[in-house]
């Protein structure tokens, strides 16, 4: 091997020998100086969609401080911070933590919280919120949501089954449908479940039930109903039907009352409509604590 190849090669090791030393030396220091060094402040921060009824940031505060200690001034080190995370992410209103420090040696505290979307009574007199991930929340003593409600939930098994969890599913698609739009939320009163997983709505206005089959077509099924509300009920008054069925596919069949129990007014029922509808936005602005925006929509689609 010539000469000149040889002390290319030895200086070209010589120079990665003193790269990496440089290196290692620089990372020890960095090491040092961030031991040497202690939290200036904790910031927290919750998600958009965090229902901060049921959980604060006081609250994600102090469950931090039960297993951190005081945490301003503590040194860097002495943090552990998956521990704490998962202290966080082990709250039943908690669906995810992360936690880092930042180059001003802030602790950032990131929270994304559960939404729940309905709360669910069960046959055996149990109750619970359900979130979009089918999750079954606790009740809280601090904060009560406005929020579509569910009676007759056959279920008090805490792992659902197979079929639960399907009819869970229902309850989500149809709670996130009637949170979305204020003239269903103000119109349905509650949902019940028969045993065969059937939902039958008790109106708010009117003297009829609603018989909506299974939680399947959901927007489908509210629409046909919304349209025999327009086109019919509007003209016939609220109290001549008993019940009407939207469960049927193309169609809807509404079971009219004894004739001598009918008292049709049209006028009385346009005087309804529009009583509610103005009941349903003065309850918007007043219900401020209510965890889900919700937008006001129209229905128009034809049967």
């Amino acid at each position: 091997m010539p000469t000149r190849t040889r002390i290319f090669k030895g200086l070209t090791l010589v120079f990665w020998i003193c790269m990496s030393v440089g290196v290692l030396a620089l990372l020890v220091a960095a090491i040092e100086t961030r031991n040497g060094k202690s939290c200036q402040a904790v910031k927290i921060e919750l998600a958009a969609s965090a229902p901060s009824g049921f959980i604060g940031k006081q609250d994600i505060h102090g469950i931090l401080e039960k297993v951190a200690g005081r945490m301003v001034g503590k040194p860097l080190p002495d943090f552990d911070l998956r521990r704490m995370e998962d202290s966080l992410e082990r709250q039943p209103w908690i669906r995810d933590a992360e936690l880092y420090f930042d180059n001003k040696r802030v602790l950032q505290v990131r929270v994304t919280a559960k939404e729940p979307i309905a709360r669910v009574f069960t046959m055996g007199g149990n109750s619970f919120y359900l979130d979009t991930a089918l999750s079954r929340l606790p009740l809280s003593d601090k904060f009560t949501p406005r929020l579509p409600v569910f009676t007759g939930y056959p279920s008090g098994r805490v792992k659902p089954s197979k079929a639960d969890s399907a009819l869970l599913g229902q309850i989500r698609d149809i709670g996130l449908y009637l949170a979305a739009d204020s003239f269903w939320m103000a119109q349905v009163d509650q949902i019940d479940i028969s045993a065969q997983g059937q939902f039958t709505m008790v109106p708010k206005v009117g003297e009829h039930t609603i018989l909506f089959g299974d939680g399947n077509d959901v927007r489908r099924k509210f629409r046909k109903l919304r349209a025999f509300y327009d086109q019919v009920m509007s003209r016939t008054g609220w109290n001549r039907y008993a019940a009407v069925n939207v469960g049927f596919r193309g169609q809807v069949v509404a079971t009219r009352k004894d004739a001598a129990e009918i008292r049709s007014d049209t006028t009385l029922a346009s005087r309804q409509v529009k009583l509610m509808i103005r009941n349903l936005r003065e309850e918007a602005l007043k219900d401020t604590m209510h965890t889900k925006a919700v937008t006001t929509t129209r229905i128009k689609e034809q049967l």
